[in-house]
This record gives C-alpha cells, structure tokens and sequence, in this order.
C-alpha cells in the first residue's frame, strides 16, 4: 500500500517543531535549577561545577556511596562515571522519567511554561514565598552566622547590579543618596533576577538559602517582586533583610527574610551618637531615612506596634521622641511604649504630626524648622 502523499512532511514539520522547542528551552532554562531540582544534596561545588550522589533511577545506586555525579551547569551537561553514561539537560530527564527525547523535550516545556504546552506556573509564582505551613514543617531555621554571611553576599550580588530604578524611586520620596549608601538600602532591577539568583546558588548550599528564607522549596529565590533591600546592621553587619515593592498595585508591599526583626532599623547608627543627643522613633523605613536625610538622628519600627522591651536600653542614654504615624495605631502604639519607658525609668516625648514623617518633609517647605520646633516643645 502506498503511503499518504502528506504523510512525509507531516512528520518532518513535526520534528522541526520540537526542534524549535528543544532550542527554546535551552534559551529559558536554568541548568542549575534543573539538575538541583533532582540533586538536593550537592557535595564539592566548584564555580559553574557540582557532584551528586546520582539519581538516575536505571543506574541502581545504592545512596551508600561516593558521588559519582559531576554537573556543569554552566552548559546543562552531566556525567555519571560510576555507570560511563552522561549527556545533556534532555538525556538527563529522559533517564529520569524513563521517557523517549520527544517526551522528555514536551515535559521539560510543560515545566517551563514554553510552546504549545504553557502549564507551568509563571516566574513570579514560582518565586513565590513558602506558605506559613509549609515553612513551619519544612526546614529548621539557620544558625546566625550563616544568615549573617547570606545577607552580605545577597547585598554585594545585587549591589553589582544597576542602582538607577531604586534611587529613583527613594529619590522622589526626598531620600537622597549619600543616605541612601550610608544605610546601605540596596536595589537590583527585574531584569537581573536570574543572574542574582544563579549568583547566591553558586554561593551557597540551595538548602542553606531555603533555610534563611532567601529561597523557597522551589529553590528560586523569593525576592521577586521585593527588590528594593533594607539591611538591618548590628556591628557593621547585615543580619536581616527586608524588602519593598517600587511598583504600584502589589500586595503585599514588603517581604522579608526567615525570621523575626532582630533590631530597631538603623539602630547601628546610635553607637555614633553622643549621649543626651535626640533621637527620633519613627515608623518603617523610609520615615527613618527622611529623617537621616535632613540630619536627623533616627531609628524604625517594623510596624507601629513593633517595638521589643529588650531594644529600650540602648535608647536610655538619649532624649527619645516618638514620631509615629497619626493614625490608630500610631497613636495607640505611642501610647503604650509611653508606659513602656516610664516602667524603666525613662522619658518618651510624642510629636503630633498631621502626616506620617516623609509626607511632612515633602509638603513643608520649613519642614526641618517646624519639626525642631515641635521637638523642642514635646521635650519641654
């Protein structure tokens, strides 16, 4: 019988679209994401590098032994030596899945949302922060110094990148940038938030990083949509970061690291200071920095009702003046840590602004004036 004259060219046009798809993955994918995806527990990296205990289902490995998986993520290649079989990205998941090339090429699509089967999620909802629960049962929080050495290395990757948009957007806040650097805020823009994250992978153990709340379970990193970076620092080192959203409409509008606040926000800068000097509480981060702006000496709340008996004594060498926001929690929050100083014999003076800080500063033309003004008042 002789074949169907459309038979032929039905399949070569076949063949060329999964070519075409094959190539399309190899410009989206992320090989270290990929083989990590498969080796969670990486021993000897070394740059774009890794060796494994290797997963290969076929192979029969024991788990016992020494790895004999080595991973270049830098081209998508694996090798395992113990079995001599190696390949790329798409004999790798055919080994895994015990599927053909056309299978493995379709199911490496469907998981980066690629070609005609767009399933996966997209990038911001894989980068998307762990639920509550399952941060609860899955990984143990990290020891100190660890975090300490993640939030120094995430600062410097993303300090490498263009600081333009995050200046910007600070700048039209009246912050400026010699405030800016002395608090350390950083920014890295969208754009570059693969090569940050590759960058902290290549850094660090992807365990150590879900660990810190850097990463989720999906091993991305989660400051996705948060790119504007606040460092808390306690003895000129980043301890913990919290993030803001430049852009409009996205909630929530700030993510931070694993953890709890572990400071009042600049309240590194105090050692600095002299004793009997004012200092300002205030709320959040930008209203610290406003103040930092106009040459004031400020620290931040992490909400109005955030502040920890244990962070009073370093305050207690200086004239405190709670400048909160005007609203009900402000002014319930003043009111209580009111009560708070006074338990330790300490004084806390109260402003009552019409606005929170940075709004005062950029709708008074004498705002420094009027605010030393009211200081002076509230501390009478």
């Amino acid at each position: 019988m002789t074949e169907p004259a459309d038979t032929r060219p039905k399949r070569e046009g076949g063949l060329e679209r999964l070519l075409a798809l094959r190539d399309e993955i190899k410009r989206a994918i992320d090989y270290r994401s990929f083989f990590l995806r498969y080796c969670p527990n990486p021993v000897r990296p070394s740059g774009t590098r890794f060796h494994a205990l290797c997963p290969i289902p076929s192979h029969a490995h024991t788990g016992k032994g020494s790895p004999s998986l080595s991973v270049d993520t830098s081209r998508g290649l694996f090798q395992c030596f113990s079995r001599g079989e190696g390949g790329d990205a798409f004999k790798f998941y055919e080994l895994m899945h015990d599927v053909s090339f056309a299978e493995a090429v379709r199911g490496m699509a469907r998981e980066l949302g690629l070609g005609a089967a767009r399933r996966k999620p997209p990038l911001a909802q894989r980068a998307a922060p762990d639920e509550v629960e399952e941060i609860v049962a899955g990984f143990e929080p990290l020891a100190q110094e660890r975090v300490e050495a993640i939030c120094e290395k995430f600062l410097a990757v993303c300090r490498a990148e263009e600081q333009t948009e995050g200046l910007s957007y600070l700048a039209r806040r009246g912050i400026d940038a010699r405030t800016v650097r002395r608090a350390c805020a950083t920014y890295f823009p969208r754009r570059a938030y693969r090569r940050v994250m590759r960058r902290m992978l290549d850094a660090f153990p992807v365990q150590e990083l879900q660990r810190s709340g850097l990463f989720n379970r999906r091993a991305h990193l989660t400051f996705y949509r948060h790119r504007l970076l606040f460092p808390f620092i306690i003895e000129g080192r980043a301890v913990y970061v919290q993030a803001r959203t430049t852009a409009a409409g996205v909630e929530p509008r700030w993510h931070n690291m694993r953890g709890s606040v572990p400071a009042l926000y600049n309240a590194d800068s105090l050692a600095e200071l002299p004793s009997g000097a004012v200092v300002y509480l205030v709320e959040g981060f930008t209203d610290t920095l406003t103040l930092l702006t106009h040459e004031f000496a400020a620290v931040g709340l992490v909400g109005a009702g955030g502040l920890k008996a244990e962070w009073l004594a370093p305050l207690a060498r200086f004239r405190v003046v709670a400048a909160l926001d005007p609203d009900g929690a402000g002014v319930r929050a003043a009111e209580r840590y009111e009560e708070m100083f006074a338990a330790r014999g300490m004084r806390l003076a109260r402003l009552a602004l019409p606005s929170d800080v940075n709004e005062f500063f950029r709708h008074h033309p004498a705002a420094s004036v009027e605010f030393t003004l009211l200081t002076e008042a509230a501390l009478e």
